[in-house]
């Protein structure tokens, strides 16, 4: 009986195996981004998108590692997505949704699915505690502060709060052509020059661009572009809310610096002082004047100083927080970039020495070399450069910074501060920024004249580190309070950073000017000529024509023709057409006039000029009006 034997194989064909099908796994991660872009696709039908960027900043929150409180992790999260939204909206401008709240909240959603299923990361946050308490209320105290105004007194008490300075117009404007083109206009150039100033098409946008997609997922609608006195509306909204911003920035780069010294107690105070300066002091001139990208630039500054400062845990999350934040100053407002980025170089240099971080993953390395387009597009393409020795009226108190650095110097000298690590950062970091500062006043000084706007703008950044130094303070007190007059002493040493609220910018005649005018509201003449700008009705590209020296009625025009959208349209008869006070500065508009348009007189005198102005150019069409 014999045995029948196998069949033969032949050995030179390859073993196969089939391939399993997809992973339950996988299958969860798939279904859980298909049920995100439905819940999203919901919400915006329904009217209310609104409330999906708290939700993804909750669920970024969920997901990083570090810190201590949910403040911490809010504010890593908010960094984190700064950074990744002005990355993304790159693509958002070359897709073909723009920036739909839909595809941009959808891919967001699908991004943090994913790399939650990468990570194999549970969504967990830190219980609340007394300290996420005390940062709410001193957010919520200054809030009250810096929005009452402009609710109190309705649209036209507000248009004139803010008329102070001129620039709050173009940003206006930026931010609305943003929304119109799909994202950033330096993509759009051509686009770009027919909807604001050619000068803002390579101006740095990531603030117009994160308030532009915000208003998206507000109005839950892509398209619904608002009126002009509404669409306005809306911007000084995400205008408060980045001021607010940067208020809980500073509380919270106070608290994680100097997190070693400080307990509840101390921090309620620190809180308390840091509100007092952002309520009282010369920061809030940053929304009087109308600087939102400043604002903003600050805040994605001192979030990276701090990180740099106190690393989170995380070797990787640290460099992707580190290139994020790089990239967000860049495309934000990249005066701050060199400082910041020769303070993350130093930091680099010094943390390679740690085995875990020799190894640079290519995406942080690619996210921060990306920060430097928008600067390379303006110094070599728009040529900027020559716009760092403008003079201009903004200018930080020196006293208040002096102050303030001798207040945190003196503590650090202490034997806990030498000793601590994180001040020793505090210091390398400190250096590279306050050297950017004291270069650009050294060369304002040697080849400008006056008080230089930008090297006032890089000593802004000087003062917000100092101000989240401050919890340096505690190094003075015992780390354990003993009783009450350790309290007491911590009050008394945090009490002289809410002292130095009073320290006002340009000639100290009177040191709470900013806050009085804020609550009081705005001056009659202002009040008159926002008045002016809401009763015109759009149409005809508008010139104001009134009895000051020039620069109220050009200001007047720039406002109403961001409200009437022809900033664009008027472009080329606003700007580099001589001094704004020459006697012959209305006639060369005129004539540089594309087509239409409309002189609005402010006075009975101002009307007989205006009269006169249009007998002088007969070819062109123009209607003189009166408010």
């Amino acid at each position: 009986m014999s045995v029948s034997s196998p069949p033969k194989t032949d050995t030179l064909l390859p073993h196969t195996t089939p391939k399993p099908d997809a992973t339950p796994k996988q299958l969860v991660t798939a279904a859980l981004v298909a049920a995100a872009w439905l819940v999203i696709a919901l919400l915006y039908l329904a009217g209310v998108a609104y409330v999906v960027p708290p939700l993804l900043l909750v669920a970024t929150a969920a997901l990083l590692r570090g810190g201590r409180t949910v403040l911490d992790r809010i504010m890593l999260a908010t960094g984190l997505l700064l950074g990744l939204t002005c990355l993304g909206a790159l693509v958002f401008a070359v897709w073909p949704w723009g920036l739909h709240p839909v595809t941009a909240g959808g891919t967001a959603a699908t991004a943090l699915i994913l790399a939650a299923a990468k990570t194999g990361r549970r969504p967990r946050l830190p219980r609340l505690g007394p300290t996420d308490a005390v940062a709410a209320l001193a957010v919520a105290a200054v809030g009250a502060i810096v929005a009452w105004p402009l609710l109190r007194d309705g649209r036209t008490g507000r248009l004139a709060q803010v008329m102070e300075g001129e620039d709050l117009a173009r940003h206006a404007a930026l931010f609305d052509a943003i929304r119109h083109a799909g994202g950033y206009l330096f993509q759009h150039p051509g686009q770009g020059r027919t909807l604001v100033y050619e000068g803002m098409v390579s101006y740095p946008q990531g603030s117009h661009l994160t308030a532009a997609l915000l208003d998206g997922f507000a109005r839950s609608s892509a398209v619904d572009m608002g009126t002009g006195t509404g669409m306005f509306d809306h911007y000084l909204a995400f205008v408060t809310g980045g001021y607010l911003l940067l208020v809980a920035t500073l509380v919270w780069a106070a608290q994680w610096i100097g997190a070693g010294g400080l307990t509840p107690a101390r921090t309620a105070v620190l809180a308390a002082g840091i509100a007092g300066l952002c309520a009282f002091g010369e920061l809030l001139d940053l929304v009087r004047f109308g600087y939102p990208s400043q604002v903003l630039g600050l805040v994605e500054a001192l979030m990276l100083l701090a990180v740099l400062v106190r690393p989170v845990p995380r070797p990787r999350q640290q460099l992707l927080l580190v290139a994020a934040l790089l990239a967000a100053v860049g495309f934000t407002y990249y005066l701050y970039l060199p400082p910041i980025g020769l303070a993350a170089i130093l930091w680099l240099m010094r943390e390679r020495r740690n085995h875990r971080m020799r190894r640079i993953p290519a995406v942080a390395l690619a996210i921060a070399v990306t920060s430097a387009v928008p600067l390379a597009i303006g110094v070599l393409v728009a040529g900027q450069t020559g716009a760092l020795l403008s003079v201009g009226s903004l200018r930080v108190g020196r006293e208040g910074l002096a102050v303030l650095l001798c207040v945190v110097a003196s503590s650090m000298l202490t034997g806990r501060g030498r000793r601590s690590r994180i001040w020793r950062s505090y210091a390398l970091t400190f250096v590279p920024v306050a050297g950017f500062a004291v270069g650009m006043l050294a060369v304002q000084r040697v080849f400008g004249s006056g008080s230089g706007y930008y090297a006032n703008k890089a000593l802004f950044l000087v003062l917000v580190l100092l101000i989240a130094g401050v919890g340096a303070l505690a190094l003075h007190l015992p780390r354990r309070p003993l009783g009450s007059p350790h309290l007491r002493a911590a009050s008394v040493l945090m009490a002289i950073v809410a002292l130095i609220g009073g320290e006002r910018a340009g000639d100290q005649r009177d040191h709470l000017d900013t806050q009085r005018t804020w609550l009081a509201g705005a001056a009659a003449d202002q009040v008159a000529y926002a008045r002016a700008a809401l009763a015109l009705a759009p149409g005809a590209p508008a010139v104001v024509i009134g009895d000051d020296p020039g620069y109220d009625s050009y200001r007047l025009t720039l406002f109403i023709s961001t409200l009437h959208r022809t900033s664009g349209e008027m472009a080329g008869a606003t700007y580099h057409i001589g001094p704004i006070n020459s006697p012959d500065r209305l006639d060369a508009v005129v004539v540089r006039m594309p087509g239409p348009m409309r002189l609005l007189a402010l006075t009975d005198d101002a009307y007989t000029r205006a009269e006169a102005l249009r007998d002088r150019h007969p070819a062109v069409a123009i209607d003189v009006v009166r408010p």
